[in-house]
């Protein structure tokens, strides 16, 4: 027996040694979201906490500035690997005695990959777009989807939007480059961001996609390594593989209760009147908390906020095959509420994330004390081209429902409702004034940022206007 067909072997017993020890592995231990945390730490990917994005600039400068020449081998998760890897370095052998199952799955997306890198390279990059996702087929008869999504044929570039009594932001030495994956309603919008010293952000580069229902269902990620395959080849595209990238996720995917540490025995979980408030049963749901002011010396607000497991545990996933440093995994509404709270004065603050199906609903009084509501209608039953009108419709529905949510808490209606998200996008015009009462988010001008789509070397959207999006992308990652 030569020396390759004995190296060979010897790799052929390894992956029968690791399937053997994954499966009592899987056997000994049941907690499985603790099995892919731990996973993702031993993958070096560095969480801050889950739902909020607070992150020291220097650390995330230490991620880019950070060069070690090591071999593979030397740097991978487990020493198997490194055997592994150093064997396939210097013999170009696997188990299978042929290139590495890694190499094969790269070469199964990389015609894709590649196509569309060369479409991006002749300025035809929404043609390339369309042929990385022809897999997706969207049931027509649905009415739903229908309202959802427009033809292929109506994907327009969204208008140049500069934020309001900005000044011309410029990147300085000490700005840093970013990654964004927003999702919600079945459409994933992926941005390349600069954020300099001052918290300005300029986005250089915005993708938006529809996602396939089997692909991500109504929460969860179905097929991950299908959507890691669409996050990686947008990462191409925009050149942001590599870099550090925060996820934002739909408000409507999470509740939000405070209480007062009074209320509860202990902070934890397993608390009986915290678990009283999650819509999930006790081992369905993930639960973050949060300390936030001191009412007295023996008193304080805590926030909770509560989320599907498998919902969190499908995105944990898929980060660990994307193999990046993460910044974090946040909720959208809560993070835009408590900027907008630190610019309100009001004793009760109301903000409305408007979705295509749903609405998130945040009320929050004095100390940050918030509850979200999250309401069964969005813009897609009050959006049509024959009736320019019905938009009103909505908001006076939304203003019913706010009105029986102040009673329940005995609050008085505040002068201004803020609202925000895809939705908006849809049901108005960025010029149309809405409804007396309701307040844009954009109007508040929260954030500086720079968004130029005719200046990008990559735009393409599929909705006919993301500037909610954009906005709210912006407005998180100016935080970091």
């Amino acid at each position: 027996m030569n020396k390759r067909e004995l190296l060979t072997k010897f790799l052929s017993t390894l992956d029968r040694f690791e399937n053997v020890y994954e499966t009592i592995n899987k056997k000994l231990n049941a907690n499985k979201f603790s099995r892919k945390i731990e996973s993702l730490m031993k993958r070096r990917i560095n969480f801050l906490k889950l739902f909020r994005p607070v992150i020291y600039k220097k650390k995330l400068k230490f991620l880019f500035n950070k060069k070690l020449g090591l071999p593979n081998y030397l740097t991978t998760d487990t020493f198997l690997k490194g055997i592994r890897l150093l064997i396939k370095n210097k013999y170009g052998l696997t188990s299978n005695g042929l290139k590495n199952k890694e190499n094969k799955e790269i070469s199964n997306r990389s015609k894709p990959r590649k196509k569309l890198l060369l479409i991006s390279k002749s300025k035809n990059l929404i043609n390339g777009i369309k042929n990385r996702i022809n897999y997706i087929k969207y049931d027509l008869n649905s009415s739903i989807l229908r309202a959802l999504y427009d033809p292929w044929n109506r994907i327009k570039n969204v208008k140049i939007n500069i934020s309001k009594g900005s000044k011309k932001i410029k990147a300085d030495k000490e700005s840093f480059t970013i990654g964004v994956v927003s999702y919600s309603d079945h459409l994933v919008t992926i941005a390349r961001l600069i954020l300099n010293k001052d918290n300005q952000v300029i986005v250089e580069g915005v993708i938006e996609l529809p996602v396939q229902g089997d692909v991500i269902g109504d929460k969860v990620i179905e097929q991950k390594n299908e959507f890691s395959n669409i996050l990686l080849d947008s990462f191409d595209l925009l050149k942001i593989d590599g870099k550090p990238l925060l996820i934002i996720l739909s408000s409507s995917f999470f509740n939000v209760h405070t209480f007062y540490s009074s209320e509860l025995k202990q902070i934890s979980n397993t608390d009986n009147t915290v678990q009283s408030k999650s819509p999930y049963l006790p081992n369905e749901t993930f639960i973050e908390f949060h300390e936030l002011s001191k009412i007295s010396e023996e008193d304080k607000l805590i926030r909770t906020v509560y989320c599907n497991r498998k919902l969190i545990e499908s995105w944990t996933d898929t980060l660990a095959i994307l193999n990046i440093p993460i910044i974090g995994i946040v909720p959208s509404a809560p993070n835009v509420f408590d900027i907008l709270k630190s610019k309100v004065l009001d004793p009760t603050t109301f903000l409305i994330d408007i979705e295509l199906t749903k609405t998130t609903v945040m009320m929050g009084r004095n100390s940050y004390d918030l509850t979200s509501h999250i309401l069964p209608y969005g813009s897609s039953l009050y959006t049509s081209d024959e009736n320019s009108d019905l938009s009103n419709n909505y908001f006076q529905r939304i203003l019913g429902s706010i009105e029986l949510i102040t009673s329940e808490y005995q609050e008085i209606l505040p002068s201004f409702i803020y609202v925000y998200g895809k939705g908006l996008d849809h049901l108005l015009d960025k010029n149309t004034p809405l409804p007396t009462r309701f307040k844009r988010l954009s109007d508040m001008n929260l954030v500086d940022y720079s968004y130029i789509p005719k200046l990008m070397d990559i735009h393409e959207s599929y909705s006919n206007s993301i500037e909610s999006t954009i906005e709210t992308l912006s407005l998180i990652s100016s935080c970091l």
